[in-house]
Protein backbone atom coordinates (compact mmCIF):
# COMPACT_ATOMS: atom_id res chain seq x y z
CA UNK A 1 0.00 0.00 0.00
CA UNK A 2 2.64 2.21 0.79
CA UNK A 3 4.62 1.60 -2.57
CA UNK A 4 1.39 2.37 -4.48
CA UNK A 5 0.73 5.76 -2.27
CA UNK A 6 4.29 6.56 -3.30
CA UNK A 7 3.53 5.70 -7.18
CA UNK A 8 0.79 7.71 -7.03
CA UNK A 9 2.20 10.83 -5.30
CA UNK A 10 5.32 10.60 -8.07
CA UNK A 11 3.06 10.55 -11.01
CA UNK A 12 0.64 13.15 -9.65
CA UNK A 13 3.76 15.49 -8.55
CA UNK A 14 4.77 15.08 -12.07
CA UNK A 15 1.64 16.67 -13.65
CA UNK A 16 1.22 19.46 -10.96
CA UNK A 17 5.22 20.38 -11.71
CA UNK A 18 4.25 20.23 -15.20
CA UNK A 19 0.76 22.26 -14.68
CA UNK A 20 2.70 25.37 -12.77
CA UNK A 21 5.51 24.88 -15.38
CA UNK A 22 3.22 25.79 -18.19
CA UNK A 23 1.57 28.45 -16.24
CA UNK A 24 4.53 29.94 -15.56
CA UNK A 25 5.63 30.19 -18.81
CA UNK A 26 2.37 31.57 -20.40
CA UNK A 27 2.78 34.20 -17.89
CA UNK A 28 6.49 35.36 -18.16
CA UNK A 29 5.84 35.19 -21.48
CA UNK A 30 2.95 37.52 -22.04
CA UNK A 31 4.93 39.82 -19.34
CA UNK A 32 7.86 40.36 -21.72
CA UNK A 33 5.70 40.84 -24.71
CA UNK A 34 3.77 43.72 -23.03
CA UNK A 35 6.70 44.89 -21.54
CA UNK A 36 7.94 45.57 -25.11
CA UNK A 37 5.29 46.59 -26.60
CA UNK A 38 4.00 48.94 -23.88
CA UNK A 39 7.12 49.56 -21.33
CA UNK A 40 7.34 48.79 -18.11
CA UNK A 41 4.56 50.45 -15.40
CA UNK A 42 3.64 49.65 -11.94
CA UNK A 43 0.91 48.86 -11.66
CA UNK A 44 0.80 47.26 -14.91
CA UNK A 45 -1.58 47.56 -18.04
CA UNK A 46 -5.05 46.19 -17.61
CA UNK A 47 -4.68 43.21 -20.24
CA UNK A 48 -1.57 42.35 -17.89
CA UNK A 49 -3.60 42.71 -14.56
CA UNK A 50 -6.05 40.48 -15.98
CA UNK A 51 -4.01 37.57 -17.34
CA UNK A 52 -2.09 37.58 -14.00
CA UNK A 53 -5.63 36.87 -12.44
CA UNK A 54 -6.44 34.39 -14.50
CA UNK A 55 -2.98 32.64 -13.95
CA UNK A 56 -2.61 32.91 -10.19
CA UNK A 57 -6.18 31.34 -10.00
CA UNK A 58 -4.80 28.16 -11.60
CA UNK A 59 -1.90 27.88 -10.66
CA UNK A 60 -3.08 27.79 -6.75
CA UNK A 61 -4.91 24.67 -6.69
CA UNK A 62 -1.58 23.11 -8.79
CA UNK A 63 0.89 24.23 -6.39
CA UNK A 64 -1.52 22.74 -2.89
CA UNK A 65 -1.63 19.40 -5.55
CA UNK A 66 2.09 20.01 -5.62
CA UNK A 67 2.59 20.05 -2.11
CA UNK A 68 0.99 17.31 -1.59
CA UNK A 69 2.95 15.21 -4.20
CA UNK A 70 5.87 16.27 -2.05
CA UNK A 71 4.75 15.57 1.48
CA UNK A 72 3.88 11.83 0.05
CA UNK A 73 6.85 10.79 -2.09
CA UNK A 74 8.92 12.16 0.75
CA UNK A 75 7.12 10.87 3.70
CA UNK A 76 9.65 8.29 4.99
CA UNK A 77 11.81 11.37 5.80
CA UNK A 78 9.78 14.11 7.68
CA UNK A 79 6.25 13.97 7.94
CA UNK A 80 6.06 17.03 9.60
CA UNK A 81 7.56 19.40 7.41
CA UNK A 82 5.81 18.20 4.46
CA UNK A 83 2.61 18.36 5.79
CA UNK A 84 3.31 21.79 7.17
CA UNK A 85 3.97 22.78 3.45
CA UNK A 86 0.60 21.63 2.28
CA UNK A 87 -1.04 23.27 5.17
CA UNK A 88 0.55 26.70 4.36
CA UNK A 89 0.29 25.86 0.44
CA UNK A 90 -3.76 25.51 1.43
CA UNK A 91 -3.52 28.88 3.32
CA UNK A 92 -1.40 30.34 0.62
CA UNK A 93 -4.24 28.92 -2.20
CA UNK A 94 -7.31 30.03 -0.62
CA UNK A 95 -5.76 33.63 0.59
CA UNK A 96 -4.94 34.42 -3.29
CA UNK A 97 -8.11 32.54 -4.79
CA UNK A 98 -10.58 34.94 -2.64
CA UNK A 99 -8.32 37.45 -3.94
CA UNK A 100 -8.07 36.84 -7.62
CA UNK A 101 -11.92 35.67 -8.06
CA UNK A 102 -13.62 39.07 -6.36
CA UNK A 103 -11.22 40.47 -9.37
CA UNK A 104 -12.32 38.59 -12.66
CA UNK A 105 -16.08 38.43 -11.18
CA UNK A 106 -16.90 41.55 -9.18
CA UNK A 107 -14.18 44.16 -10.74
CA UNK A 108 -14.26 43.08 -14.20
CA UNK A 109 -18.26 43.20 -14.31
CA UNK A 110 -17.93 46.61 -13.07
CA UNK A 111 -15.51 47.75 -15.67
CA UNK A 112 -15.26 50.41 -16.79
CA UNK A 113 -16.18 52.85 -14.49
CA UNK A 114 -15.50 51.45 -11.08
CA UNK A 115 -17.82 52.42 -8.30
CA UNK A 116 -16.54 54.32 -5.48
CA UNK A 117 -17.03 51.50 -2.92
CA UNK A 118 -15.05 48.86 -5.28
CA UNK A 119 -11.74 51.31 -5.34
CA UNK A 120 -10.21 49.63 -2.20
CA UNK A 121 -11.12 46.00 -4.07
CA UNK A 122 -9.22 47.34 -7.29
CA UNK A 123 -5.86 44.88 -7.57
CA UNK A 124 -3.28 47.82 -7.34
CA UNK A 125 -5.62 50.97 -6.12
CA UNK A 126 -4.67 52.62 -3.33
CA UNK A 127 -4.74 51.29 0.27
CA UNK A 128 -5.90 48.22 -1.96
CA UNK A 129 -7.10 45.34 0.40
CA UNK A 130 -6.94 43.25 -2.44
CA UNK A 131 -3.31 43.95 -2.68
CA UNK A 132 -2.95 43.18 1.18
CA UNK A 133 -4.37 39.68 0.39
CA UNK A 134 -2.34 38.98 -2.48
CA UNK A 135 1.10 39.77 -0.15
CA UNK A 136 -0.36 37.31 2.75
CA UNK A 137 -1.02 34.67 0.67
CA UNK A 138 2.09 34.81 -1.91
CA UNK A 139 4.11 36.62 0.61
CA UNK A 140 4.01 35.31 3.94
CA UNK A 141 2.05 31.96 3.66
CA UNK A 142 4.05 30.28 0.22
CA UNK A 143 7.08 31.46 1.23
CA UNK A 144 6.32 29.34 4.72
CA UNK A 145 5.45 26.32 2.69
CA UNK A 146 8.34 26.18 0.70
CA UNK A 147 10.75 26.94 3.93
CA UNK A 148 9.11 23.91 5.31
CA UNK A 149 9.37 21.44 2.57
CA UNK A 150 13.35 22.81 1.43
CA UNK A 151 14.82 20.51 3.95
CA UNK A 152 13.35 16.96 2.67
CA UNK A 153 15.76 17.71 -1.02
CA UNK A 154 19.05 16.64 0.00
CA UNK A 155 19.90 13.59 -1.51
CA UNK A 156 21.43 14.71 -4.82
CA UNK A 157 22.56 18.07 -6.80
CA UNK A 158 19.47 18.28 -8.24
CA UNK A 159 17.48 18.15 -5.18
CA UNK A 160 20.44 20.37 -3.27
CA UNK A 161 19.07 22.88 -5.78
CA UNK A 162 15.71 22.47 -5.56
CA UNK A 163 15.85 23.22 -1.50
CA UNK A 164 18.42 26.18 -2.43
CA UNK A 165 16.10 27.34 -4.80
CA UNK A 166 13.23 27.04 -1.92
CA UNK A 167 14.84 29.01 0.32
CA UNK A 168 15.82 31.42 -1.93
CA UNK A 169 12.00 31.93 -3.04
CA UNK A 170 10.72 32.47 0.48
CA UNK A 171 13.45 34.33 1.51
CA UNK A 172 12.60 36.93 -1.92
CA UNK A 173 8.92 36.48 -1.43
CA UNK A 174 9.11 37.59 2.05
CA UNK A 175 10.37 40.51 1.23
CA UNK A 176 7.14 41.63 -0.20
CA UNK A 177 5.63 41.61 3.32
CA UNK A 178 8.60 43.83 4.36
CA UNK A 179 8.27 45.89 1.13
CA UNK A 180 4.21 45.77 2.17
CA UNK A 181 4.33 46.66 5.93
CA UNK A 182 7.11 49.42 5.75
CA UNK A 183 5.63 50.68 2.54
CA UNK A 184 9.34 51.14 1.37
CA UNK A 185 9.40 49.61 -2.18
CA UNK A 186 11.48 46.23 -2.25
CA UNK A 187 10.70 43.99 -5.90
CA UNK A 188 11.85 40.87 -4.72
CA UNK A 189 8.52 39.17 -4.58
CA UNK A 190 7.77 39.47 -8.35
CA UNK A 191 11.46 37.59 -8.94
CA UNK A 192 10.56 35.15 -6.37
CA UNK A 193 7.21 34.44 -7.96
CA UNK A 194 8.23 34.80 -11.57
CA UNK A 195 11.59 32.89 -12.50
CA UNK A 196 11.68 31.53 -9.52
CA UNK A 197 9.14 30.06 -9.10
CA UNK A 198 9.36 28.74 -13.11
CA UNK A 199 12.67 27.54 -12.61
CA UNK A 200 11.69 25.57 -9.31
CA UNK A 201 8.74 24.44 -11.49
CA UNK A 202 10.89 23.02 -14.05
CA UNK A 203 13.34 21.48 -11.70
CA UNK A 204 10.49 19.54 -9.74
CA UNK A 205 9.48 18.67 -12.69
CA UNK A 206 12.42 16.92 -13.20
CA UNK A 207 12.99 15.27 -9.65
CA UNK A 208 9.39 13.41 -10.42
CA UNK A 209 10.33 12.39 -14.06
CA UNK A 210 13.41 10.69 -12.33
CA UNK A 211 11.17 9.36 -9.81
CA UNK A 212 8.60 7.84 -12.06
CA UNK A 213 10.91 5.80 -14.18
CA UNK A 214 12.18 4.77 -11.03
CA UNK A 215 8.83 3.21 -10.22
CA UNK A 216 8.32 -0.65 -10.88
Amino acid sequence: MESLNNNMASRVGLWASAYAATLGIIYIFVLVIYTFAKGFTIPPGPFVQLTAGIITFLVAPGLVVLFTAIRYVNEKDNKILGSLGVSFSILYAVTVCINRFVQLTVIQQSLPDIPADLIRFLPYGDGSIMLALEVLGWGFFSSLAFLFVAPLFSNSPLNKAIRYLCVLYAILSFGSVISFATNIFIPTGPIAWGPILLALSILLFIHFRDLNRQLP
